[in-house]
């Protein structure tokens, strides 16, 4: 025992004398005085309440007072979409302006040439409703070729599957002005979109205000209480309007908001001078009707349609054509006595001859 006492000694002993002081800088630990509460550390608490722990009578005045800055709000603010009845009336409107005017101003066998179907005025012969129905039949002309100049600048790829590329020129027409109006801009961005421009500014060329129209001043076919509206342009705007102002339009709430550029190059213009016709919503769900798209959202354009368009066998432009001309029949038929047919037709032939890879006959340059 008492060598291990002797052990331990001379193991301390030498450590403890060569301890050194501690440095002046050196923070001793600080003495720790235990608090006078006897529970020790811990206090008594309670958790906030939740909603849940509040009565209903409490949690409905706390979501009234939470929806109260809201109340007046709305989601939309004077979003006009033009749909069927709206289109109809604003174009029985211009064709009954046009029918008038024609009226004092042609002979009576110019008249009966432009109006075959007015029973007061002209002579019914047999088969003149099937000759003016058959104004807007599909045409195809044997052996037309063309090594010009296009829309775009590059070669045409004319299948279902391209897009962004090149379209023919416009073609030649003997009841529409033969003019191309656009600013030219639109050419490289979007030829389809260029092309179909051009189709609307020869039919759309005027400003000002027809009686019956329901959309008011009209320029450009843009109105100033449907187009106008939901996009905040009021009349002082609309007398202003240029053509390169009507293209931006058209562009951005058109093209772009409803997604046009996603379908081919065969069809996209189609597709938007139907819209611009019937009404966006109208003329999107009759095209993905014709096509057999079922898939939501069905007031959009995207790449479901757009993979059902490059499925496609068959010529597309004619026969969506063909679709659009059956509606106009019998709307013609259903509200206006056919009245107002053969302008239709007119319009539906225009359309057939200037698809964006339609070979023009006659091309019609700037």
């Amino acid at each position: 025992m008492w060598y291990n006492i002797f052990c331990v000694l001379c193991i301390i002993v030498p450590s403890v004398a060569h301890a050194r002081p501690l440095p002046s800088n050196v923070v001793p630990f600080p003495v720790v005085v235990a608090p006078a509460n006897p529970g020790g550390f811990l206090q008594p608490t309670a958790f906030p309440k939740t909603l849940a722990d509040l009565s209903f009578s409490d949690r409905m005045a706390l979501k009234s007072s939470g929806y109260e800055p809201f109340k007046d709000m709305k989601a939309y603010h004077g979003l006009v979409v033009e749909g069927e009845e709206h289109f109809i009336e604003r174009q029985m409107a211009l064709m009954e302006m046009e029918r008038q005017s024609d009226y004092e101003t042609m002979t009576p066998g110019e008249y009966c040439d432009n109006y075959p179907l007015d029973a007061e005025h002209c002579a019914q012969t047999p088969g003149g409703y099937d000759a003016v129905v058959a104004v807007g039949n599909a045409e195809n002309p044997a052996g037309v070729t063309y090594s010009g100049t296009t829309i775009g600048g590059g070669a045409v790829v004319a299948n279902n599957k391209s897009r962004g590329g090149s379209c023919y020129p416009a073609a030649h027409s003997k009841d529409f002005k033969n003019q191309i109006l656009t600013t030219g801009r639109y050419e490289r961005i979007s030829p389809a979109f260029e092309k179909a421009m051009i189709t609307i500014f020869r039919k759309e060329g005027r400003c000002g205000y027809i009686a019956g129209d329901p959309c008011g001043y009209t320029c450009y076919g843009i109105g100033e209480y449907c187009l106008g509206k939901s996009i905040g342009i009021g009349r002082a705007e609309l007398e202003k309007l240029t053509r390169g102002d009507a293209e931006d339009i058209y562009y951005k709430h058109y093209w772009q908001k409803y997604n046009i550029g996603v379908l081919p190059d065969a069809i996209a213009g189609d597709v938007f001078l139907a819209m611009m016709a019937s009404g966006a919503v109208t003329g999107i769900r009759q095209f993905r009707n014709f096509l057999g798209v079922t898939t939501s959202p069905r007031d959009k354009l995207d790449e479901n349609v757009a993979a059902a368009v490059m499925n496609y066998n068959g010529d597309i432009h004619n026969n969506w054509l063909d679709v659009r001309q059956d509606f106009l029949v019998q709307v013609a038929a259903r509200k206006y006595n056919n009245s107002v047919l053969k302008g239709w037709m007119r319009a539906i032939k225009l359309k057939r001859e200037n698809g964006c890879h339609v070979i023009p006959s006659q091309p019609l340059f700037r």
